[in-house]
């Protein structure tokens, strides 16, 4: 999966196994059509690498979340309260903690109301009051791969079903 030449790995040597991670995914996001930003963060016992996607397909983001796996350690054991090493490599840069997060629609409502998750709100699906997070999957239920083209839409007033009201 991973097929970066070793001259830019080489050139990479001198960022943090995290940075690296993170610049890596960043360059596949790009490829793949995603706007994305990406941090990391190294603490002592270990290191983060997140990454936010602000635009781009279902298709991709998923895609992302899959090559991304590769550069991911292990995972944590709740249960025991350890940290496992599972998919441990020397070829590649790797971190312990990888997040993806799927911003995508908070940045289309934010694009609207830039307050829009600090005031009180209530997300109404016909006469329904629903949590945000409920709202967002009924539209992404509903419109599909076109999720986004919706909720634009329902942000400029075109669609009446869906509606944002001040609490």
């Amino acid at each position: 999966m991973f097929n970066e030449s070793r001259k830019e790995i080489k050139n990479m040597k001198k960022l943090t196994p995290a940075a690296q991670v993170a610049k890596l995914l960043k360059t596949k996001s790009k490829s793949l059509g995603l706007e994305v930003k990406a941090s990391s963060k190294n603490y002592t016992g270990g290191d983060s690498v997140t990454i936010k996607v602000l635009k781009g397909s279902d298709k991709s983001f998923n895609e992302l979340k899959e090559y991304s796996s590769q550069f991911k350690e292990g995972h944590f054991d709740g249960m025991y309260d350890i940290y496992e090493y599972s998919n441990s490599r020397d070829d590649i840069p790797q971190t312990k903690y990888l997040f993806i997060n799927d911003d995508r629609a908070v940045q289309i409502l934010e694009n609207y109301d830039e307050n829009i998750f600090r005031t009180e709100k209530k997300w109404m699906w016909f006469d329904n009051e629903l949590r945000s997070y409920e709202w967002i999957k009924q539209i992404k239920d509903e419109f599909k791969d076109n999720w986004q083209k919706g909720l634009a839409d329902i942000m400029e007033g075109k669609i009446e079903k869906y509606k944002v009201l001040t609490a």
